[in-house]
């Protein structure tokens, strides 16, 4: 009894029925009749037919019927629980159904077209697919709530088990991870980091959308095939990914995901990316799909049929409670009156009337024994202009590149001689001449610049170094300025350096001093570069240098007998003396001595007397043969007189001609042309060969 005063109870709310079972699809098929079944009019077929609906814990029921026809009533024969049967394809057109613990024989369909069959096949078995998974889960969830004691074994004796462990720690780690970047706690999220690579898990890191604004976004898509063109408009959030925009496209509209090609601020779309990333943020932002033929995109019947049955019954889950909301993402295509589209406001167009306006429908191409719904209106002309290859876009035949993705046109592309630009395509095509000619004028003066510059390199004496560089020889940091940059062979020094190689050049050419393992720049330094390196009196001591060497290399040449003079000359062969320019005294070219007041025979008389009479002249002589015959002293193979080496490298020079001898081999280093000769002479580092056993290699 109730209290007075106190409210009376409110009636039961009336309980709310389940909703009605969602039909996936239904074929005519004759049966060949069991007796256990109802007897059939005679020449009768049975519709076979697939529904689902929905059960508690968010689980679906699939169950195959056995129906008359609806000539016949339509009354059921029969229905039986995908996961209580077992059904078979026993041939293209004949199918086997078998109930699961009975022992009635099985029965068997026969449908009138194998494509037909073929499409029921796909739809049944992606159904059973969905079963058999839903039945692994419910066995798994069960065994991992047994107890130990009730038959479980413990990790570590059960790999699965210790699989399902592993993924476990994983999973906590991962959204430790993210809960720490959410709140801002790097030291935790390190530490879950820095575990997760440990265990080198596979992650797939996104944003939430919560991070993305909530707004519904009308995005314009402008639609092209090869051949034809459309507009649409499609309702997107920006969280939404390119693949979700594809299977979206898929679900409505059927074009398969891989023959869509998007295009969004002339950036071909990644599938991982969403659209806001792309700029898509506001109402009338556009989009372009492209639709390749299935045979460019390998698509084939099966692979379609299949994912379109995946589709069908991934989208039976909403139809109870969230159908509207999935719906208001996809809204009507917008009409382009210049494409003669013309359907209602309020409906949303099909896969037919889209099929109407791109000529040739690019699933379509494929299937092409599936009949199409007649157009309405003529077929749009094919646009005059070439393909591109890339994203299929339709360019003017003008364009020397791809107005969405600046791929080049093809080069076997001949613009048709027919062909009258428009308006804007000649303004285009304008802007493209000036444009070619400022890219020529800027050219034409960035080259004339170059030249001036070049011509004010060649007035200088030096050219300085530009940047920072390291100095080769010193290895030490030389700023801009302060180095040289050699004209002959662009190799950078420092200025000291460069200056004590030509104060220590024993050559007439001072070489760049470049050398590394695997090359020795041939290049030398220029005359007005060494006069500007280094000093006036460094710089006539160097031009004394070349002069001697000039005078030991040269073959008819002959100094002055006369102490400390330095004249000389090249003589010929018809002259026998020589009048020094500095001291005037006459020397002998015949004996090599300044004899004035006697001829040639008298000088060399007095001489033989000279050296008979004087003892010490004998010892002298004696001694050097002992040094020739011990093997320290040697004659000089071009002139014959004693030469000996005191210490040092194994390259002596001749103090009376001049020659360069080698040591070791007591022959002259070069062959006979002079230094750098390798034709002769001891051949020393030729191929990498040493020219003797005892050789140094410092020669």
């Amino acid at each position: 009894m109730a209290l007075p005063g106190a409210p009376a109870p409110a009636p039961a709310a009336a309980p709310v029925p389940p909703p009605p079972p969602t039909v996936l699809m239904a074929v005519r098929a004759g049966l060949a009749r069991p007796s256990r079944l109802p007897p059939l009019p005679a020449a009768a077929a049975l519709r076979l037919q697939l529904s689902v609906e929905p059960e508690a814990g968010g689980q679906r029921r699939f169950r195959l019927g056995l129906r008359h026809p609806e000539a016949a009533g339509g009354a059921n024969v029969a229905e039986y629980d995908l996961k209580d049967i077992s059904y078979k394809v026993r041939s293209p057109t004949c199918h086997e159904l078998t109930v699961l613990g009975s022992s009635d024989e099985p029965m068997v369909f026969n449908f009138e077209e194998e494509r037909e069959a073929q499409k029921w096949w796909t739809i049944v078995s992606s159904s059973l697919r969905e079963v058999q998974k839903a039945s692994d889960s419910t066995l798994a969830s069960q065994a991992s709530s047994l107890p130990a004691a009730a038959g479980g074994v413990s990790a570590d004796q059960d790999p699965e088990a210790a699989l399902s462990l592993e993924l476990s720690e994983k999973e906590d780690l991962a959204l430790h991870l993210a809960q720490a970047i959410e709140y801002g706690d790097e030291e935790v999220a390190s530490q879950c980091a820095v575990a997760l690579a440990r265990q080198q898990a596979t992650l797939s890191i996104l944003l939430k959308e919560s991070n993305y604004p909530t707004d519904d976004i009308s995005m314009k898509v402008g639609v092209e095939d090869a051949t034809s063109s459309a507009s649409i408009t499609i309702r997107v959030r920006a969280h939404t990914t390119i693949a979700t925009l594809k299977q979206q496209v898929f679900q409505d509209y059927g074009f398969h995901p891989l023959v869509q090609r998007w295009i969004i601020g002339q950036c071909l779309c990644v599938d991982e990316r969403t659209v806001s990333s792309y700029g898509i943020r506001k109402d009338g932002d556009t989009a372009f799909l492209y639709l390749l033929s299935a045979k460019m995109a390998e698509l084939t019947e099966q692979r379609y049929e299949e994912d379109q049955a995946q589709v069908m019954l991934s989208s039976t889950s909403s139809l109870t409670d969230a159908a509207g909301e999935r719906r208001k993402y996809n809204t009507l295509p917008n009409m382009s009156p210049k494409k003669g589209w013309g359907n209602e406001a309020g409906r949303k167009m099909d896969i037919g009337e889209i099929s109407q306006h791109l000529d040739t429908l690019q699933i379509g191409d494929l299937f092409s024994a599936q009949p199409k719904p007649a157009a309405t209106s003529l077929p749009s002309p094919v646009p005059t202009g070439w393909s591109c290859p890339k994203c299929t876009f339709i360019n003017k035949p003008t364009r020397p590149g791809c107005e969405m993705c600046s791929t080049d046109r093809p080069e076997d592309y001949v613009v048709p001689g027919s062909y009258k630009p428009d308006e804007t395509e000649l303004w285009r095509m304008q802007q493209e001449q000036e444009g070619i000619l400022q890219y020529q004028q800027a050219l034409e003066a960035e080259r004339l610049k170059n030249f001036q510059q070049l011509l004010q390199l060649e007035e200088e004496v030096l050219v300085p170094n530009r940047e920072v560089l390291e100095c080769r020889i010193c290895y030490q940091r030389v700023a801009p300025g302060e180095g040289v940059l050699l004209r002959e062979c662009l190799h950078n020094f420092c200025r000291e350096c460069l200056r004590q190689v030509i104060n220590y050049s024993e050559e007439p050419e001072v070489a760049c001093p470049f050398r590394d393992d695997s090359y020795a720049c041939s290049s030398h330094l220029q005359e007005r570069e060494i006069r500007a390196l280094v000093s006036p009196e460094e710089y006539r001591r160097f031009l004394e240098r070349s002069l001697v060497l000039a005078e030991r290399r040269s073959q008819n040449s002959f100094h002055c007998k006369t102490t400390d003079c330095r004249g000389w000359c090249i003589y010929e062969d018809s002259v026998n003396e020589f009048r020094c320019p500095i001291c005037q005294a006459l020397n002998c070219l015949l004996c090599k001595a300044i004899h004035e007041g006697k001829n040639c025979r008298q000088y060399q008389d007095d001489l033989q007397v000279q050296a008979q009479n004087d003892s010490a002249a004998r010892q002298t002589n004696d001694m050097l043969q002992t040094l020739v015959q011990i093997g320290e002293a040697m004659h000089c193979p071009t002139c014959l007189i004693i030469v000996q080496k005191k210490d040092g490298c194994d390259w002596i020079r001749c103090t009376v001609c001049q020659t360069e001898i080698c040591w070791v081999t007591k022959g002259p280093r070069w062959g006979p042309g002079g230094p750098g000769d390798t034709s002769g002479g001891c051949r020393c580092n030729v191929n990498g060969q040493r020219c003797h056993p005892r050789c140094q290699n410092c020669h």
